[in-house]
């Protein structure tokens, strides 16, 4: 796949599968039915910056001078922005969604359900497309930097409250007692 998957050091995965038509329904019901934020099952998933599936189940031609473009049948979209390599990522993803990823992907043409991490690595990128464009706001830095910068930054807003009015020798040693380690 080409450049334009990866900013930084992230990389972003687009994967449009064809969805068995007698299928949908029942896939957009679990998909509804998922936790979200850190009940969704792709919160387990380690260096995911972001994640979702997204059931399409037709085209919508909007005129102009753009060719309609046409598929036989719903798809399941998958769009994740992730930490590192592909490969190193769909073994994250087929061990951290577990049993999730066959009740998703598992309504789909020809997912190998049950057959192991190579099989399942091999359908994704069959399915894989190339990001068109890909930005990532914080792509020189893995979730594990964000989060610890929103740490940091939340902890600061906290001690500059609870010290105003502090006399800048009290501040500088609550400071340092805090932060330095």
């Amino acid at each position: 796949m080409g450049d334009s998957n990866v900013s930084g050091q992230a990389y972003a995965l687009t994967v449009m599968a064809p969805i068995v038509s007698e299928e949908v329904s029942e896939l957009v019901n679990y998909l509804d039915n998922l936790g979200s934020g850190n009940a969704s099952p792709l919160s387990k998933v380690g260096g995911t910056h972001f994640a979702r599936w997204v059931v399409m189940d037709n085209l919508v031609f909007e005129g102009g001078r753009q060719r309609p473009d046409s598929w036989s049948g719903p798809r399941l979209l998958f769009t994740s922005n992730f930490d590192g390599s592909l490969d190193s990522y769909l073994d994250r993803l087929h061990s951290g969604l577990g049993e999730c990823a066959d009740l998703v992907w598992g309504h789909c043409r020809d997912y190998p359900q049950g057959q192991g991490l190579q099989a399942f690595s091999d359908w994704i990128k069959r399915y894989q497309i190339d990001t068109s464009l890909f930005y990532a706001a914080y792509g020189k830095m893995t979730v594990e930097n964000v989060l610890h910068s929103l740490d940091v930054r939340s902890r600061l807003a906290a001690f500059a409250g609870r010290h105003q009015g502090a006399s800048a020798a009290e501040l500088k040693a609550a400071f340092l007692q805090e932060f330095q380690s």
